[in-house]
């Protein structure tokens, strides 16, 4: 099939936003693009198309208007939990199923764990020993608030350690949409499914932890891959 060629020029305030999100990203966040006239004159448009152009950006995040005599136009960056929170609504309109969100977040997991089993043994080490301390030290009974702090502490550590921000950004807008849609009971403390759950996580990422700290790539795979079926498990059934 012969490609469809788009000859449509970009509008006014396309281009001048377009414009407007380079000079931004271009520069440290924080920095004076300069106020109303000076855009106007250097992006040789209107006011209103200026106006236009500016109020797109801050929807992105990327430029920030300060109103005032030393306000301005200013270089700002995404909120990560302003774009995991639109991403996971605008999956809602989109009606995703909470369980495929949440398994294509298990693949994510998995893939982080692996990169992080590859990691040089001594920039692991903190990480592994301060974790499987934590561990060792959470209660039978440990509330289920208890287990989602060092869940997300360990995701954030190895997210960080393995420089994965693409994967976390995607896991979390996951993560996001998934606590935000899902119906049951998330933390059924103290009954005896509940303490079974914790023993059971609390083994699995033992052994995920000790993989990584052994390197052993396949290991540290099949840990997380059991530690997110527990998961799976605990909301789904199955």
């Amino acid at each position: 099939m012969p490609s469809v060629k788009n000859d449509r020029r970009p509008s006014a305030v396309e281009a001048a936003a377009a414009a407007l999100r380079a000079s931004s990203l271009a520069v440290p966040e924080g920095t004076f693009l300069g106020n109303e006239e000076a855009l106007i004159a250097r992006l040789r448009v209107a006011r209103n198309t200026v106006r236009q152009a500016a109020r797109l950006l801050e929807r992105e995040g990327i430029v920030q208007v300060r109103p005032g005599i030393n306000g301005g136009y200013f270089a700002t960056r995404p909120d990560l939990n302003i774009i995991e929170h639109a991403v996971s609504a605008y999956l809602s309109t989109m009606a995703v199923g909470v369980q495929d969100v949440t398994y294509i977040a298990s693949l994510l997991w998995v893939e982080a764990v692996r990169r992080a089993a590859r990691m040089p043994s001594h920039l692991v080490k903190p990480m592994v020993e301060d974790f499987t301390a934590r561990l060792k030290l959470l209660a039978p009974d440990a509330r289920f608030r208890d287990i989602l702090d060092i869940e997300d502490a360990n995701r954030s550590a190895i997210f960080a350690l393995t420089e994965s921000a693409f994967i976390e950004l995607v896991f979390q807008i996951n993560y996001t949409f998934a606590q935000g849609n899902f119906v049951g009971d998330w933390a059924n403390d103290g009954i005896e499914e509940h303490i079974a759950f914790v023993q059971a996580w609390r083994d699995a990422k033992l052994m995920e932890l000790m993989a990584i700290a052994d390197g052993d790539e396949q290991l540290a795979v099949m840990a997380a891959q059991h530690a997110r079926n527990i998961w799976h498990k605990r909301f789904w059934g199955a």
